[in-house]
């Protein structure tokens, strides 16, 4: 299954795109699908704003980012943030299941997490846009809980069924483990990223 063929079949067959991703043999694919999904977002959101001269609507914690050319930033920062998340989060997540005793394949969760930022992050910026379309991209709370609502337990549901056929790890300690990755990034992203 080509890389584009296992990207549609994430949307339209999970399962089939979970069984084509484990059966990779290196950590390429899930690596290009968040660059791509950072190259999306600088492209059609944050060079969008900045043009548009849309200003952040969330405060920003470190002085460097309070600038009127913050998307401008972010247009060119956000695929290298989304790239070290990647790693960052699934090495805790890998750590955590070795400790645990399960038999992680680092390689196979980095392409699975790279999928699932792909597909999910494209649903998010379609979600983006549709609220500048109704005017609500301005309401912090609306915007952050939709996001959490919409990713996490599609991503969450998807990693746990992953898990549980090639690691053997019960769905609990997958939902346990979700929640832990949106704790550790929550403080990171509150820091690094303003909408």
């Amino acid at each position: 299954m080509s890389y584009t063929q296992i990207w549609i079949n994430g949307y339209l067959h999970p399962t089939q795109a979970m069984d084509a991703v484990a059966r990779l043999k290196t950590p390429k694919f899930g690596v290009l699908c968040v660059i791509l999904r950072g190259l999306l977002l600088s492209v059609f959101l944050y060079m969008p704003f900045y043009l548009l001269g849309f200003e952040p609507i969330t405060p920003a914690y470190l002085s460097i980012f309070d600038t009127p050319y913050y998307f401008l930033y972010a247009a060119a920062f956000w695929p290298v943030f989304n790239l070290l998340s990647l790693i960052f989060l699934q090495g805790v997540a890998y750590t955590v299941l070795r400790i645990l005793g399960y038999p992680a394949n680092f390689d196979q969760m980095l392409n699975l997490a790279g999928l699932l930022d792909l597909i999910i992050g494209i649903v998010l910026l379609a979600f983006d846009w549709m609220m500048v379309a109704i005017d609500r991209h301005e309401n912090m709370i609306l915007l952050g809980l939709a996001h959490i609502l919409i990713s996490d337990p599609w991503s969450i549901a998807l990693t746990a069924a992953f898990f549980k056929k090639y690691f053997h790890v019960p769905v609990g300690v997958s939902i346990l483990l979700g929640i832990l990755l949106r704790l550790l990034f929550i403080p990171i992203a509150a820091v690094l990223i303003r909408t």
